[in-house]
């Protein structure tokens, strides 16, 4: 487990739901990859977009993920990560309360449903 302090996102991150982590802390998950974020003091966990930051001394998230995590901005984070798989990642593009995201996904994902609603009446016509 790793215990850092939690800083603000930086200004051109504003209005993103990211955090910024640097790479030693991250394990195995990429750039723009998706992880589980969990507070070992509460257990509260969300699932998060990760990328990366040169300050190691920090962690970096906006107002949400930390209300979700239950820690306050200046405050200190003992937290995991863990790798997400691709259900996870579709279910936080739907879930997501940014627009911006949400909506190209609930789009993709009707596209993706018609598409097989069509093969299906083309394969039983």
């Amino acid at each position: 487990m790793t215990k850092l302090p939690v800083k603000t996102l930086p200004s051109g991150d504003n209005g993103r739901l990211l955090v910024r982590l640097n790479h030693k802390y991250r394990e195995i998950v990429p750039r723009y990859g998706f992880a589980q974020l969990t507070n070992a003091k509460n257990a509260n966990a969300v699932n998060v977009l990760l990328l990366g930051h040169d300050d190691d001394t920090a962690i970096f998230m906006p107002y949400d993920i930390r209300n979700a995590l239950g820690v306050s901005k200046g405050g200190e984070l003992k937290f995991t990560v863990k790798k997400v798989g691709a259900t996870s990642k579709v279910l936080w593009l739907l879930r997501s309360p940014d627009p911006a995201v949400h909506m190209p996904a609930l789009l993709a994902a009707a596209s993706v449903l018609l598409g097989i609603l069509s093969v299906l009446i083309a394969l039983l016509g």
